[in-house]
């Protein structure tokens, strides 16, 4: 048995929104009027890490699990030497990968003999080079961890630090790096055990993103793994996430009563971009019947990003709680709507008719979109406001295009030398690399542009005085509301 932490490098939103540092304004600002830092983007642990956690607890080793989101720097070391670990799972994702090489070197220089293992979507597409550019890194996981971490810690707790022969990782011999064979995927998903919730020491302190919660004791929920899309800025089909595997209805109905049973969980949030309501419409189904047999007073929201759901399974879901479905509409152009997902036969009209009939049904309706595709003008992007604000959307995100490390769309922007910004500012919030059909500052402009357009109709502000009447529609929209206003003055 080994002793187990699991975290990522402290961060804080500020630190990804504003890499080279706020203006004078903002910082005075934010250090003593905006003290609360916007979640509007929502707060939640690392789920993978928590997977991965009850994962280890499975395998009968000692695990917890550090949030790294808002932990000063002083307190995240404090917690490591409390608890006082053999190994160091360390999520990172690129924005943080600078931070992260920081925090480990760090830690190596404290306590020389931890084990210090990464993993997380950055080293899912950069595999060994983690370790060339992190020279105290021991080790390196690559595709889903918990089969290769768990083969790892039990070398280790062996007290072998060769880890030669195991599947998925990268390792450090002397001063040699040692890159395994790639490891298959998890065939069946229903063998994951739950994430530990319970390692969520303060879970009064998370929240999703604003759009997908309905009442304060919330939780996420992950149907399955994988995602079939093709989406030129995600990182995915770089990396063989293209296999798709769905959990059981049983399985997902067992997750959902073990949060009521044990945490008073009764809303939840099904994360997945490309679920089981999007690719399974029979095992949906499946699952709400479910919850209508067994009495479940849930609420919950999914997101969709598949058009083929028929009016009768809309009826089943709207029956079963789900009051919320979030969209994924990208564009109001249908040609930057084809580049955007390299291809798909979805058109805007398809994004329309559906969003429609959700309407219809009875439940409310969020939808994403994108600016700046490459290629698209600012015309383009204007019409993209257009087509947003013409739907009967409860809410909508205007987000520039966010090309992911490794994705089709990254390797494009560093070929021909277009980033303008470091690793540090690659997220949702910046516009770090020059697009080709407008500037940079006309699609920053362009995102606070389409708030104000959508956000300030009449018949939106309308609607949400008629929700009043609501207790928990109004306390969610006045929360929303002051998220919103803080999130475009850049808190």
């Amino acid at each position: 048995m080994a002793r187990v932490l699991l975290t990522a490098a402290p961060w804080t939103y500020r630190e990804i929104r504003f890499a080279d540092g706020p203006t004078d304004l903002r910082g005075f600002l934010g250090t003593h009027l905006f003290k609360r830092e916007s979640t509007i983007n929502g707060k939640m642990p690392f789920w993978s890490l928590l997977y991965l956690a009850s994962w280890l607890r499975r395998e009968g080793h000692d695990v917890t699990y550090v949030e790294s989101y808002g932990t000063p720097d002083d307190l995240w070391f404090r917690e490591i030497e409390v608890f006082d670990p053999d190994v160091i799972g360390i999520n990172s994702v690129t924005c943080t990968w600078a931070k992260t090489r920081e925090m480990i070197a760090k830690i190596k220089e404290r306590w020389p003999d931890k084990l210090v293992v990464l993993g997380g979507a950055h080293t899912n597409v950069a595999k060994a080079a983690v370790m060339d550019e992190c020279s105290d890194l021991d080790a390196a996981v690559f595709g889903e961890g918990e089969v290769t971490f768990s083969e790892i810690i039990a070398r280790f707790a062996d007290g072998s630090r060769n880890f030669a022969g195991i599947a998925g990782c990268a390792w450090r011999d002397g001063h040699a790096v040692v890159k395994e064979c790639k490891r298959p995927l998890i065939a069946d998903v229903n063998d994951l055990p739950y994430p530990a919730r319970d390692l969520m020491r303060q879970p009064e302190q998370y929240n999703p993103r604003l759009n997908i919660y309905n009442r304060s004791n919330n939780t996420i929920l992950f149907t399955g793994r994988g995602c079939p899309l093709t989406c030129a800025s995600c990182h995915l089909p770089a990396v063989g996430g293209l296999q798709f595997r769905i959990r059981s209805p049983e399985h997902v109905f067992g997750e959902m009563e073990w949060c009521e049973q044990n945490q008073g969980t009764t809303d939840f949030g099904f994360y997945d971009h490309f679920g089981i309501f999007s690719s399974d419409p029979e095992a949906a189904m499946q699952l709400c019947e479910l919850i209508l047999a067994r009495g479940k007073k849930w609420t919950w929201t999914v997101t969709f990003w598949s058009y083929d759901f028929t009016t009768e399974q809309l009826d089943l879901m709207k029956r079963a709680g789900c009051w919320r479905i979030d969209t994924v509409l990208i564009s109001g152009v249908d040609k930057n709507l084809r580049t955007a997902t390299m291809g798909s036969p979805l058109t805007v009209e398809d994004c329309r008719a559906g969003v429609q009939r959700i309407h219809d049904a009875g439940i409310e309706v969020a939808a994403r979109l994108s600016l700046g595709i490459e290629g698209e003008t600012y015309e383009e992007a204007l019409a993209t406001i257009d087509f947003a604000c013409s739907l009967p959307l409860e809410w909508a995100f205007f987000t520039p295009v966010n090309p992911v490390f490794g994705s089709r769309l990254w390797k494009r922007l560093d070929k021909a030398d277009r980033f303008v910004q470091d690793e540090r500012s690659m997220n949702i919030f910046n516009v770090f690399y020059d697009p080709t059909g407008m500037s940079r500052d006309e699609l920053k402009a362009l995102q606070k542009e389409a708030y104000r357009r959508f956000y300030g109709r009449p018949a939106f502000l309308a609607k949400k005085v008629r929700d009043v009447r609501d207790p928990d529609a109004l306390r969610r929209n006045l929360t929303l509301a002051g998220q919103l206003g803080r999130h475009l003055a850049g808190f």
